[in-house]
């Protein structure tokens, strides 16, 4: 009984664990990454002309539709450079996504003395060693190569330049945080010289909403010249990840589980063995060998039931636990300690899972051993 208990408690927490670290990862790219976006398959920007905005915000699960202008621009501080990915963004777009709440240095603003600003990674940050306090007086700069131009040809031609100030320093996670700048929008357009043009819509959808049927219906709305992909399709490599990790974890802990069943099995030829005199005088007195072999089945029954409730109930307890007081820490994270999520499908596989290894072995000894010692 302990044995079943303390794999089941395990099998709830490790899965929890992996419910938390996919919690973690929904929570962390929903601030950059819109729950669907709309790209363009036959160019790489979206004409303002070609798209009507208010035709997707007539869909009622849609809560926000923000253009979005995003491209690779050359940053330069000083004597530091390097690539990054320059995110032009529309009013309201920090407080929407509530990029606002992961400013760890600085202020949630796109604008400084009435002229845009800019709010980086903190890894792009190091890399620039760019120094928050002296941007009025010395601020990033920016240079994108223009549509149509060969940086062989003509390198002062072929780069447009514009100066932005830092108001800000966000910490996500290490992919935003070593490659992404947030600009307005106007500024962005102007550094790529847009024309009332843009790289992609990002839609927002009411809480609860199904993210695969408002992905259909955009995608009919829109037709085929648009590519619809929600926020898991877009990352679906790392959200696969951690799912193919945490069932194949299952189907592991699944097999610990069912070498530890062998200790009902054992549990019971030492008690059918101990009571086989009980056994042939039950049999001498009419019992048939069904009943007979019932009371040790149930007996095996009993001992993986009350295994696996307990086990799930400290599982739960432990998981409570962790989310309340963060008893496992987690140094040098995102977080302070480690995430972990309840998921009643997982609970529901597992007590299925456990109560099958417990039949299956409660069945073998029953089978074997009551028959040898009532000859029946």
């Amino acid at each position: 009984m302990l044995v079943v208990a303390v794999v089941t408690m395990a099998m709830v927490v490790v899965l929890s664990a992996f419910n938390g670290i996919d919690a973690l990862l929904d929570d962390r790219f929903s601030y950059l990454d819109a729950d669907i976006e709309v790209i363009p398959l036959n160019d790489k920007v979206i004409n303002s002309e070609e798209l009507n905005v208010d035709s997707i915000l007539s869909i009622g699960s849609i809560s926000s539709c923000r253009k979005v202008i995003e491209e690779r621009v050359f940053a330069q501080y000083e004597d530091k450079q390097r690539i990054v990915i320059i995110k032009g963004v529309e009013d309201g777009f920090l407080h929407d996504t509530a990029l606002d709440s992961m400013i760890i240095e600085g202020s949630a603003q796109l604008s400084m003395e009435n002229s845009p600003a800019a709010i980086i990674g903190i890894g792009v940050k190091y890399d620039l060693n760019l120094r928050l306090f002296e941007q009025l007086f010395n601020p990033l700069k920016v240079s994108a190569v223009l549509r149509g131009m060969n940086l062989r040809q003509s390198m002062e031609r072929a780069l447009n330049r514009k100066m932005i100030p830092v108001s800000g320093i966000f910490s996500i996670n290490i992919d935003f945080d070593s490659d992404y700048i947030i600009v307005p929008i106007d500024f962005a357009s102007d550094l790529l010289q847009y024309k009332n043009e843009y790289s992609k819509l990002e839609i927002g959808l009411h809480k609860g909403e199904n993210l695969e049927d408002v992905k259909q219906d955009i995608q009919v709305l829109l037709g085929e010249n648009f590519d619809v992909k929600t926020r898991y399709q877009k990352n679906e490599l790392i959200y696969k990840t951690n799912r193919t990790e945490k069932w194949a974890t299952f189907l592991i802990m699944g097999l610990i589980m069912l070498i530890a069943t062998f200790n009902i099995i054992a549990a019971l030829t030492l008690l059918i063995n101990e009571k086989r005199n009980d056994i042939k005088t039950l049999t001498s007195m009419g019992a048939s060998a069904s009943s007979i072999k019932r009371i040790f089945f149930y007996a095996g029954a009993m001992i993986n039931f009350i295994g696996v409730s307990v086990g799930l109930g400290l599982g739960l307890l432990f998981v409570f636990l962790q989310q309340k007081f963060g008893l496992i820490k987690l140094e040098g994270g995102l977080i302070d300690y480690y995430p972990v999520k309840i998921d009643w499908v997982d609970l529901a596989a597992i007590f299925v899972l456990v109560l099958v290894c417990g039949i299956l072995s409660s069945i073998a000894p029953v089978q074997i051993f009551t028959r040898k010692y009532a000859n029946i």
